[in-house]
C-alpha cells in the first residue's frame, strides 16, 4: 500500500524554488536561477525530490497539488527548466541536491534530463516521474529509471463522455495520424474495443502539407462518427490548422472534433467541439502519490511501474458549434465541466 501523508512521518519542510511565490508558514522559497543557494535550503538527512518544470500556468497547477501533499515529507524545490540555460540549472541542481525522485514537467525538459544523464555518467539515477509530455503510453525508454503519468486521455475515456454529449451514437472515430504515432494509435484503439469503439486510421506523411491534411481529413469523415485529433505538433502548426484543419473540419459532412487541448476549444474559431483534459491540480497529487509508491520500494524502481493514466479529468465544450452542428442530450450540459459560449 502506498505511503500517505499520515503514515510517512518524516516532518520535512516544503522548499519552493523557480516559481517567484512567496513562501507560506514554515515554508522556505530558494530561487531556482541561482542553483548554487539549492543545496543550503535541503537539511541534512532530508531527501530532497527536484521538480524541473518551466513556469506556466498549467505546471502551477500541477505543482500546487503535488506540494500540498509533499509537504511535510520532503524537502520539494522546483528549478526553472526551460531555455538555453535549462541544461545547466538541472546538472547543477542534481550535483548538489542528490535527490531521491526527480519530476519532469513537459518535452523540453525530458529531452534536457536525457541530455544531462549521457553526459553525467553516472552507475545510477534517482527515480524520475514524467509528467505533462506527449504520448507516454508506455515506460519511458529515453531516459534511464523513468516512469510516469500519460497526458493524453485514453480514447475510451473520451469517446464515453462525448456519448453523454451527443444524441446520435459515436461508434466509429476517425483519426489523422502520421507513422510515429501509429503504435500509440493502435495501442488507443486495442482498448477502445471493448467498448465497442472502432478507430479509422488515415495515415499522413510526416510533413503534410494543407492539401494532403484536408484530403486525409475529407476522406475518413465520410466513415467517422467523430474525429479524433492528436496532440502532434507537425500536425498542429498554425498554417495546417488555417489552411487544413478549419477548412476541413468546417464544411460537411460535419463531425464533432474531440481535442486534447483546451486552447482548440473557442467558440471564435470552430475548431475544436469537445476537450477532455487532465486534471492538473489532481495530476499533482497522482504525482506525489507514486512518490509515496517509490518510498515504500526504497526509490527503486520495479517491474509494475509502468505509466498510469491520468485518474481525474476536465471537459471543455464549444457550445455554439455543437449547438449549431449536433444534437444534443437533454442533459449533456450537467456532463460538462466548461461550457464555452
Amino acid at each position: 500500500m502506498a505511503l500517505n501523508r499520515r503514515s510517512f512521518l518524516l516532518g520535512l519542510p516544503l522548499v519552493a524554488g523557480g516559481l517567484g511565490c512567496s513562501s507560506g508558514s514554515g515554508t522556505a522559497v530558494t530561487h531556482a536561477r541561482s542553483p548554487g543557494r539549492l543545496a543550503s535550503a535541503v537539511s541534512p538527512g532530508k531527501p530532497a525530490v527536484l521538480v524541473c518544470m518551466p513556469d506556466t500556468k498549467q505546471t502551477r497547477e500541477v505543482w500546487s497539488g503535488l506540494k500540498d501533499e509533499l509537504a511535510g515529507h520532503f524537502t520539494l524545490i522546483a528549478v526553472d527548466v526551460d531555455g538555453d540555460r535549462g541544461g545547466d540549472v538541472l546538472a547543477r541542481a542534481m550535483a548538489e541536491l542528490h535527490p531521491v525522485c526527480v519530476v519532469l514537467m513537459n518535452n523540453p525538459t525530458v529531452f534536457a534530463y536525457a541530455r544531462y544523464q549521457a553526459t553525467a555518467g553516472l552507475a545510477a539515477y534517482p527515480p524520475a516521474i514524467v509528467v505533462m509530455t506527449s504520448f507516454l503510453d508506455r515506460r519511458p525508454t529515453a531516459i534511464a529509471g523513468a516512469t510516469g503519468i500519460s497526458y493524453e486521455v485514453p480514447l475510451i475515456t473520451v469517446v464515453t463522455n462525448l456519448r453523454k454529449l451527443m444524441s446520435s451514437p459515436v461508434e466509429r472515430v476517425g483519426v489523422i495520424r502520421r507513422m510515429p504515432l501509429r503504435s500509440f494509435v493502435t495501442h488507443q484503439a486495442e482498448l477502445a474495443r471493448r467498448e465497442q469503439i472502432g478507430v479509422i486510421e488515415q495515415p499522413v506523411s510526416l510533413e503534410p502539407n494543407a492539401a494532403e491534411l484536408k484530403y486525409a481529413l475529407r476522406e475518413v469523415k465520410q466513415h467517422c462518427d467523430a474525429i479524433w485529433v492528436l496532440n502532434d505538433d507537425r500536425l498542429l502548426s498554425e498554417r495546417l490548422i488555417a489552411d487544413g484543419w478549419l477548412p476541413g473540419l468546417n464544411e460537411r459532412p460535419y463531425k464533432p472534433a474531440i481535442v486534447g487541448a483546451a486552447s482548440l476549444v473557442s467558440p471564435g474559431q470552430s475548431f475544436g467541439t469537445f476537450a477532455v483534459l487532465p486534471d492538473h491540480g489532481a495530476l499533482g497529487v497522482q504525482t506525489a502519490n507514486r512518490i509515496f509508491d517509490l518510498a515504500d520500494q526504497n526509490f527503486k524502481l520495479t517491474d509494475h511501474d509502468e505509466v498510469d493514466s491520468p485518474l481525474s479529468t476536465t471537459t471543455t465544450v464549444d457550445l455554439v458549434q455543437a449547438r449549431a452542428r449536433f444534437a444534443l442530450r437533454q442533459d449533456a450540459l450537467e456532463q460538462v465541466d466548461h461550457i464555452l459560449e
